[in-house]
């Protein structure tokens, strides 16, 4: 074999396999960390917080149906809820905006 296979681990086990060049994108994370938005397109169908709540890191702040699946959405840090953006029926799409969070620091 004349190319170098890429390592994938899923539930602890390990494949080689090969990622067409197209296919590379470097993960880019969260650009602004008081940004909590859309991983997925679908529909909000809970908000758990409000403005002004106090949350720690891992705090589920709404649900998002996607794919006939609720998924949690949760906070990867602690602060205070700020702007809100989104309200239960809402369509939203990939990485839009749907908190704002205020982060002590």
């Amino acid at each position: 074999m004349d190319k170098e296979l890429d390592k994938l681990i899923i539930d602890d086990t390990e494949y080689l396999t090969e990622v067409p060049e197209h296919c590379r994108k470097p993960f880019e994370g969260p650009v602004d960390p008081s940004e909590v938005k859309a991983f997925i397109p679908g529909t909000i169908v809970e908000i758990k917080v409000s403005e002004g709540d106090s949350i720690e890191a891992g705090a589920v702040l709404l649900l998002l149906d996607a794919m006939k699946m609720h998924n949690e959405v949760c906070s990867s840090n602690a602060g205070l809820i700020g702007k809100i953006h989104v309200s239960a029926g809402d369509s939203v799409q990939k990485n839009q905006l749907l908190i704002n969070l205020i982060i002590p620091g």
